[in-house]
């Protein structure tokens, strides 16, 4: 069996991608057929990638339909678009922009699902052999928040970052080039914070990982590339980082951000890598290894240095990259948006998958530690670290948790295999029956800890219940790509709607809005928010400054529900009791849509009460 897997190792690992393919097809021709992308993000991806192909430059990535006429400024690489407009491309010329487009959404996250397959596959059989692996490759197709940044119409960033991560960590494992791993690791970690910031913590826990390999002593003399490796890898994303913020931002651009590579970033990198490549040269040049104490000294140098770059250019990084985010933004739109929460301050309804996937990790890191056989104690101790690493990072940003999740899954698949193995070994079938469903239960956490939360909510009040699931109804009409196109019976205009909507509006329309749930544009934002919670007379005061021409709101909103409960004698609360102000006229309904003309003219000037106004409001 061990020799069949290995020698159609490829072949076999094909197949799992294919069938991958297939059924993710399946689940979501729902979706494809209706242009249904997976949220907002999606949607405005594909906005941005229309727009590059259209003409827009590769270093401008304002979002001009949004806030004209200056646009939403968006934090976003420009590189994610490449793979979305190059299948574009390639199918324009036989299906039309249109269906080039969709096709491209659905395509493009099966890629990434291959390229994530063929990693993680990798990092398993370096670690546990063939069988484990493909066994691995099988279960991560039931990794739910893994899957969920994978399926077609999902084009935003999130499959990448895995892809990276697990790039990153199948290099970490190499024995055989420790310099090239090296080379690999910094690339792949330059890339993933180009993407997103979101990688800087995991940078941090590999380069955690490759210093620690550096300084701990293995009792026998490292060779000259272990030596070098950690100084390697950080000059790699040194450089990497540098290269991809010229490519992608444009040396022209100093300011710094937080929630994106900037030029601090870049400069804190350097410094680490001078400082590690200094003392990587002292073992060349005295040709015998520094002290244990001396690379622990060297080390935490280097780090202190990157968090003094930091302080010094850039002090508001230091903490919430979200810090200088309107109070009313951060109410009313982030504190929502459980995603970016801690894990313990999220309903269990969002965290059961992300909880129930670092259980398994706990049990599966347990087996790997008393165990099991393979792999040597070294990588046993990596594969831990890098596990717990990830785990606390995901803990404080719960969307994170699927990196550890996954190598939940990584270390569980080689038990299940041994608990599989010792049921061939036992004479009863009751028993053997039993082990292999227990082993099994524990290869599928997420799809386990969902299972016991959807019967948990099946015994719910049967009336809350069936009132959930008629505003979920609801609320895909006010999704749906066919009611949102309908929009396109106005001319084309300003339109004041929700945070939520407002992507769908740029994506499937000829009409121009306020802003979408993109923090970079948060005073446009805070605009939206104060519209719809404000008084009448604030609504008025917004509209004139953003010449807004229609207000589109959708009951199947869950931001318009918030916005009501949460300010009920707000414009968007009286506007739902039908008190309408005499300079709104209601039209027709569009679908789900309630749509509202304004009545006074468009290009009005703000009066100098008025501007003074929206000052004090802002």
């Amino acid at each position: 069996m061990s020799q069949f897997v290995d020698r159609h190792y490829r072949s076999l690992l094909l197949l799992v991608w294919l069938l991958g393919c297939a059924l993710l097809l399946v689940s979501c021709r729902v979706a494809i057929a209706e242009w249904r992308m997976g949220d907002p993000d999606d949607q405005l991806r594909i906005v941005q990638v229309r727009d590059w192909i259209a003409g827009q430059s590769w270093w401008d990535i304002t979002q001009y339909r949004m806030n004209p006429p200056d646009g939403g400024p968006m934090h976003w690489s420009r590189l994610v678009d490449v793979p979305i407009a190059a299948v574009i491309l390639l199918l324009r010329p036989f299906l039309g922009q249109m269906l080039a487009e969709q096709s491209a959404a659905a395509l493009v996250p099966l890629l990434t699902l291959g390229i994530v397959l063929i990693f993680y596959a990798a990092t398993v059989r370096r670690l546990f052999g063939s069988i484990v692996a493909l066994l691995a490759a099988l279960l991560f197709l039931t990794i739910l928040p893994a899957i969920a940044q994978l399926v077609p119409m999902r084009i935003d960033h999130h499959g990448w970052q895995l892809a990276l991560f697990f790039v990153a960590s199948w290099a970490l494992f190499d024995r055989t080039s420790p310099v090239r791993a090296a080379v690999i690791i910094g690339v792949a970690l330059a890339l993933w914070i180009e993407i997103s910031i979101e990688g800087l913590p995991f940078a941090a826990v590999f380069l955690g990982l490759l210093a620690l390999r550096w300084v701990t002593p293995t009792g026998q003399p490292k060779n000259a590339g272990e030596e070098w490796s950690f100084a390697v890898s950080i000059s790699a994303l040194a450089i990497g980082a540098a290269v991809f913020f010229g490519i992608t931002e444009s040396w022209s651009e100093t300011r710094n951000y937080c929630d994106s590579l900037s030029p601090v970033h870049v400069a804190i990198f350097a410094v680490m890598a001078m400082i590690i490549s200094a003392a990587a040269g002292c073992t060349l040049i005295f040709r015998r290894p520094l002290p244990v104490l001396a690379k622990l000294a060297i080390a935490g140098g280097a780090g202190l240095a990157g968090i003094a770059v930091l302080l010094m250019a850039a002090p508001q990084c230091a903490g919430d990259a979200f810090a200088e985010l309107d109070p009313l933004v951060r109410q009313y739109w982030f504190m929502r948006v459980p995603e970016g929460m801690p894990l313990w301050s999220v309903q269990l309804d969002f965290a059961i998958q992300q909880i129930a996937g670092l259980v398994g990790g706990f049990i599966g890191l347990v087996y790997l530690l008393f165990f099991s056989k393979r792999p040597n104690h070294e990588d046993k101790l990596l594969l831990s670290l890098l596990f717990l690493g990830c785990a606390v990072v995901g803990s404080f940003v719960s969307r994170t948790a699927v990196y550890a999740v996954c190598l939940a899954t990584l270390m569980l698949a080689p038990m299940v295999v041994g608990l599989f193995q010792k049921a061939e070994s036992l004479n009863s079938l009751t028993t053997r029956m039993a082990i292999r469903v227990l082993a099994m239960t524990i290869g599928l956490p997420t799809l386990v800890g969902q299972n016991v939360m959807n019967q948990i909510n099946a015994a719910a009040d049967a009336d809350l219940v069936a009132k959930d699931e008629a505003f979920k109804e609801l609320a895909l009409e006010c999704q749906s790509l066919t009611w949102v196109t309908a929009l396109n019976r106005l001319p084309p205009a300003q339109l004041m709607a929700g945070l939520d909507t407002s992507p769908s509006i740029l994506q499937a329309t000829h009409h121009k809005v306020i802003a979408t749930g993109h923090h970079r544009n948060q005073v446009a934002m805070a605009d939206v928010i104060r519209t719809f919670t404000g008084s009448v007379q604030q609504a008025e005061t917004i509209f004139r400054e953003h010449k807004v021409q229609y207000l589109v709101t959708c009951d199947g909103s869950f931001e318009m529900q918030i916005y009501a409960h949460r300010a009920p004698d707000g414009f968007l609360a009286q506007i739902k009791q039908g008190d309408v102000p005499n300079w709104l006229t209601q039209q027709p309904d569009i679908g789900p849509f309630h749509i509202f003309k304004v009545n006074f003219p468009a290009a009005a000037t703000l009066g100098k009460d008025s501007a003074d106004n929206m000052a004090m409001l802002r």
